[in-house]
């Protein structure tokens, strides 16, 4: 007992290093501090930065007990003191890309050689400055999870985010807002949605880390709030000429064929990621059984970092893919013949400048370009509702960062300009419906710009402060202006490892670009002159939350959060009759509110054991009238309150590892929970709940190589339950059933 205090006083970690996150390139700098336990500082110690791969940097500390790293890509690292006459001091934890970390480690002094001292790594499992929610995973956590859990950023999220649950027609909804999931990718941001609906998405097989973001977001963060993803694509260069092929087949017919590679040459890192795949089950069908639901797609990604010397790199990240995939049919359009499917393209590049002006300043330039293709093509049967549309979006755009350190401070500021072009044409056919729809094709060219400035800082050692504000412009179909004070602070108390924090932030979101010159079309020319509603719209938010962290015991953390937001034209998803194609809708003014538990717990070594629980309850308000978009049969009267589709009361989920030595051999389980969603103007549905089962181990291992076998069965009771009903007209989406897969994974 007496030797595991000792070590816990001799690595206490508390403030100092300051993670200088650079968001284009993705990296960050390191300042820290050592000293000994009385507060006297520690000159000429070695520091030794050690990445999980297995990549090093070293460094001493100054006559002041600094020391400085420049550059330092997101990961997981271990940091390694070591000093004369001090006991050494090992340091685990993660950066991320954009989220400042103040921490000061203290050595523990060596007494007489009779005296033993145990030392071990520690890990920071409460960040003493955040001031938000924000949950980190990195490329080895991911690894770590069964491949149903990450096969796409709509399954990660639905497992790992607190609060986020299934909407319908596969959209995902968070926090009250069903437009909601959005992705930075190396710091530069696109206003596509990703659900399979839209996109054919990226594979989380390419993140060297990932931020998963509900609130408190400081002003550098624009665009869609929600379920923010803020990813680091992997780097060849910490990899070393290692890669995996992986093979999955699963029930429904699954099947999924992914490969990477990565190395460098010379001062060229280069990674290349290849993915094909099918599914039997692609979209929630509309009854338990699905009819006409197989897809195809694949996706590629190369990324090429270079390092020009000491004060410029630069990285390259390309990406592709699509999907084929057929719009399953309810039973009676199935006996018909119907045949309708869907074609999904979509094509990124982006271009990162990293210049160091000194050891406090970076500059990140980022060019980044986006194509799409979405084409719903129409059924061939001659009876059943005729439809189709395409859209052809593109986005062009280049954004620069600031970041300075100065006396505690960090400041950034930036700007982000980016051209917009939305081609759109639909036809609609009911052939004895009695929706009748007008014919629309037609294009625009727009824009947007935005620019910000914020700084964090630490008060007093233990207050930390967020302090800034963003200016947003934005003009496609409707024109929104706004600038947007945000604010948040985290207060350590250091006896007890905890954290409050709390934060009030000002959001402006653009329209969604899927189809908004469609439903801005309609919203001027609907047949009936009551679904009139005009453009659709900006939504601006008043978010305020609030929260507390607190580290249980080494490994094992508590995070509950609080929030609340109001705001005017509201989105949600609206389809067009039956015609499979979505189109945005705005309401006057909508109001959410929740709370969200989250229960970590790392890897304990003894009997290796790890796990996540989440549990999360909120409520969702919508207000009339309609005020752009797509209108639908039912316009809401002023002031009329509905509950959105997508609202559930309660959610939950968990996961639960064991891991053992034994030919690395591991085993676990995923479970998830819902009280129902709501049916409009209705009841709500049942609550359901399902587990997932998963276990592996290594068939053959010598290192680098390795073989190894995944065995997994997700939904093992076979709980098809209800997800959600948009509308009276849309039919009802239902739960995957259940499949039974395998995987083969060669490391090499």
């Amino acid at each position: 007992m007496k030797s595991k205090e000792v070590s816990r006083k001799s690595a206490l970690v508390l403030l100092v290093v300051t993670f200088i996150s650079n968001e284009g390139a993705a990296q960050a700098a390191i300042e820290g501090t050592v000293r000994e336990r009385l507060g006297k500082l520690v000159p000429g110690a070695a520091i030794t930065l050690k990445r999980s791969e297995g990549r090093t940097a070293s460094a001493v500390s100054d006559y002041r007990g600094t020391f400085h790293f420049a550059t330092v890509n997101p990961g997981d690292y271990t940091l390694q003191i070591e000093a004369n006459n001090f006991y050494p001091t090992t340091y685990n934890f993660v950066v991320t890309q954009r989220q400042p970390i103040s921490i000061t480690i203290e050595l523990q002094p060596k007494q007489s050689a009779r005296q033993m001292v145990e030392v071990n790594a520690h890990s920071l499992m409460v960040d003493p400055g955040k001031t938000g929610s924000l949950y980190t995973f990195t490329h080895q956590d991911l690894e770590k999870l069964p491949d149903p859990l990450v096969e796409s950023t709509n399954d990660l999220v639905n497992n790992l985010l607190p609060g986020a649950n299934d909407s319908h027609d596969n959209f995902l909804a968070v926090r009250g807002t069903e437009f909601s999931l959005h992705e930075f990718i190396n710091g530069v941001s696109f206003l596509d949605n990703t659900q399979p609906q839209f996109s054919p998405g990226i594979s989380p097989q390419i993140f060297e880390t990932v931020d998963l973001m509900t609130g408190g977001f400081t002003p550098e963060y624009g665009n869609r709030f929600g379920g923010v993803l803020d990813i680091a694509t992997r780097s060849g260069a910490d990899l070393g000429g290692h890669g995996n092929v992986n093979f999955r087949r699963a029930t429904l017919g699954i099947s999924d064929l992914n490969a990477d590679y990565g190395g460098e040459y010379r001062r060229l890192g280069y990674y290349l990621f290849l993915d094909g795949f099918t599914s039997g089950r692609f979209l929630d069908p509309p009854e338990p059984r699905q009819f006409y639901d197989f897809g195809e797609g694949s996706r590629a990604t190369a990324q090429f970092d270079w390092d020009a010397g000491a004060k410029d790199a630069f990285k390259l990240l390309i990406m592709g893919g699509g999907d084929n995939f057929q719009q399953p049919n309810i039973s009676d359009d199935q006996a018909v013949g119907r045949d309708a499917q869907r074609r999904l393209r979509q094509q990124t590049a982006i271009l990162n400048w990293l210049h160091t002006v000194s050891s406090e300043t970076l500059i990140t330039t980022s060019l980044y370009e986006r194509t799409s293709s979405d084409r719903v093509l129409p059924t061939t049967d001659p009876i059943t509702p005729f439809s189709k549309a395409s859209r052809s979006p593109l986005a062009l755009g280049i954004k620069s960062d600031l970041a300075h350190y100065w006396k505690g401070h960090f400041f950034k500021a930036g700007v982000d300009l980016a051209r917009l072009r939305e081609d759109e044409s639909f036809f609609f056919d009911g052939r004895g419906d009695p929706d009748i729809f007008p014919p629309f094709s037609g294009g625009l060219l727009g824009g947007q710009a935005s620019a910000y400035v914020q700084d964090h800082f630490s008060a007093i050692s233990t207050l930390t402060f967020d302090l800034g504000i963003r200016y947003d412009y934005f003009d496609v179909v409707d024109t929104g202006v706004q600038t947007s004070p945000r604010f948040g602070l985290a207060y350590h108390f250091t006896k007890t490892k905890s954290v409050l924090h709390a934060a009030y932030n000002r959001y402006f979101s653009p329209p969604p670009i899927e189809y908004s010159l469609l439903a801005s079309f309609l919203g001027h020319h609907a047949f009936d002159p009551h679904q009139r509603v005009g453009n659709i719209r900006p939504y601006t938010q008043n978010y305020f939350e609030a929260g507390w962290t607190q580290e249980l015991r080494p490994g094992l953390n508590l995070e509950l959060n609080s929030y609340l937001h109001t705001g005017h034209n509201s989105f949600e998803n609206h389809e067009i009759s039956i015609s499979r194609i979505f189109v945005p809708i705005n309401f006057h003014t909508a109001r959410s509110e929740g709370a969200e538990l989250v229960l970590n717990m790392r890897q304990l070594e003894r009997i290796g054991i790890s796990g996540r629980f989440q549990y999360a309850l909120q409520k969702t308000y919508f207000y009339g009238p309609i005020t752009g978009g797509f209108a639908g049969d039912e316009p809401l009267a002023p002031h009329e309150r509905i509950v959105p589709a997508f609202d559930q009361t309660h959610t939950g989920t968990a996961q639960i590892f064991y891991h053992s030595q034994w030919r690395s051999f591991w085993g676990g389980s995923a479970l998830r929970y819902g009280s129902g969603t709501i049916v409009e103007r209705g009841n709500r549905l049942p609550q359901h709940f399902t587990a997932d089962l998963a276990s592996g181990f290594t068939l053959w291992n010598q290192e680098p190589r390795r073989l190894e076998l995944e065995l997994d069965v997700t939904n093992i009771s076979n709980s098809i339950y209800r997800i959600a009903k948009e509308s009276e007209e849309i039919p009802i989406q239902n739960a995957p059933s259940r499949t039974v897969g395998a995987s083969l994974k060669f490391h090499f």
